[in-house]
């Protein structure tokens, strides 16, 4: 790498972009490997990089007899960055950093006045330092904080900016304080577990402003481990309740929610397991009965792929077409024993989209229960779970069975359109948030 910089210099070409992604030998944070690695950074910066990301990853714990030790153990290691690195003035508009432990940062150093977009990932330093590296930042417009277990002392971030537009935490389980001054978010983004869970009585959130550009809120949990029945949303649903596009991941607990949902617009849900609901559908539904959704145009449903998920109808060994369809058609179709409204109705919404649907049994009453509700429905995306290698030919048993049957249920918009494929045939419009955190 030293040499390809050194080769590039001699050249004159303009370095633009720096992005390096490497494993980080054990032993080596503090030896030659992480004095070469804060050479290079130190090097982009000064050729007048704008972008500069480096990617330092741990290298694997061994496992013991299939047993994988806690990713946060003590024993990770980071490479000490500088805190003088950034003092003298560049061209830096984007910093992503992953493995490192940040340095002192001298008082608005003049390095972070441009940047606009930070990321930092299994960083290692206080929640003081991202108060004092923020708002040295006085152009910043994306912060992303993720992976964070080993920040042992940052359990509060604190965050005063004016410019500030998306705000990412992610996987920081010891974080449980979020406090914003001034903000002027779009977007909120949390993947966590600490936030969510009435366990610690100090957990908070605060912003000090209505935010009233947020336009999308992120909330979810699925791959955190929990064990609390009562979600602990409150202090920060008062605050983003007013944004019209939301993702929520559902595990069950998290749909007895109630807040004010009348502005959402758009809504995808993450189902993070078939078996939370043990193919009842009373908790599900109850959140569309309970919460208002008067201008809700477009939901998403996206089921979390896992080997324990009930088969679907096209491995039922042996089943023809019409025995498949059979063995579900009774409680798929008629669901009048289930204690559900069938007064509620979702008027505005006119695009429905399940991805990864594979027919399963929850599946199938879940889109029942979905066909019955809006009258105005235009749309129905099933994309089904793709084949390893490429597109099914055309004649795919699987997809003509799903098809019949959702043909065959009863809908409150006989006229809407039904297209049922694999995810690399879907061409229909996705959500504002494709990126899954729990899928990284």
């Amino acid at each position: 790498m030293r040499r390809c910089l050194k080769v590039h210099a001699e050249h004159g070409a303009p370095l633009d972009v720096f992005r390096v992604a490497l494993m980080l030998p054990p032993g080596s944070s503090d030896g030659v490997f992480g004095r070469d690695v804060v050479c290079w950074i130190a090097s982009a910066v000064a050729r007048g990089a704008r972008e500069v990301e480096v990617y330092l990853i741990p290298t694997p714990t061994p496992t013991y007899r299939g047993q994988v030790p806690d990713a946060d153990d003590g024993s990770a290691e980071f490479v000490e960055l500088p805190g003088d690195l950034f003092v003298a003035r560049n061209s830096l508009a984007r910093l992503a950093l992953v493995g490192f432990r940040l340095g002192a940062i001298p008082a608005a150093p003049a390095g972070l006045a441009g940047l606009r977009s930070l990321s930092l990932s299994h960083v290692d330093f206080a929640g003081e330092a991202v108060r004092d590296v923020v708002s040295s930042c006085r152009a910043l417009e994306h912060l992303r904080l993720s992976s964070s277990g080993s920040w042992r002392e940052c359990e509060s971030i604190r965050i005063a900016s004016e410019t500030l537009r998306v705000l990412e935490i992610v996987g920081c389980v010891a974080v449980n304080q979020v406090r914003v001054t001034k903000p002027a978010l779009e977007s909120i983004a949390f993947h966590d577990d600490e936030f969510f869970w009435e366990d610690a009585d100090d957990v908070v959130f605060d912003f000090d402003d209505d935010m009233p550009a947020l336009r999308d809120v992120y909330l979810s949990q699925i791959g955190f481990a929990h064990d609390s029945d009562e979600t602990y949303y409150d202090s920060l649903l008062s605050d983003v309740e007013h944004a019209p596009v939301w993702t929520l991941s559902c595990d069950g607990c998290n749909l007895m929610l109630r807040f004010d949902t009348t502005n959402i617009q758009e809504l995808q849900l993450l189902i993070a397991s078939e078996d939370d609901y043990d193919d009842d559908l009373e908790v599900f539904t109850g959140f569309f009965q309970e919460n208002e959704l008067p201008l809700l145009d477009r939901l998403f449903v996206r089921v979390k792929l896992s080997a324990s998920s009930h088969p679907p109808i096209s491995t039922i060994p042996h089943a023809s077409d019409a025995d498949a369809a059979a063995a579900l058609a009774g409680e798929v179709v008629d669901d009048s024993e289930r204690e559900i409204d069938n007064e509620f109705v979702l008027d505005s919404l006119s695009f429905i989209k399940l991805v990864n649907f594979r027919g399963t049994r929850f599946e199938l009453q879940l889109l029942a229960f979905f066909l019955k509700r809006p009258p105005a429905l235009e749309h129905l995306v099933l994309v089904m779970v793709g084949e390893e290698g490429g597109a099914p030919s055309p004649g795919d048993e699987h997809l003509e069975v799903i098809q019949r049957q959702a043909s065959a249920m009863r809908k409150a918009s006989p006229q809407a359109r039904l297209t049922v494929c694999r995810s690399s045939q879907d061409r229909s419009q996705n959500p504002v948030h494709t990126r899954l955190y729990h899928e990284e």
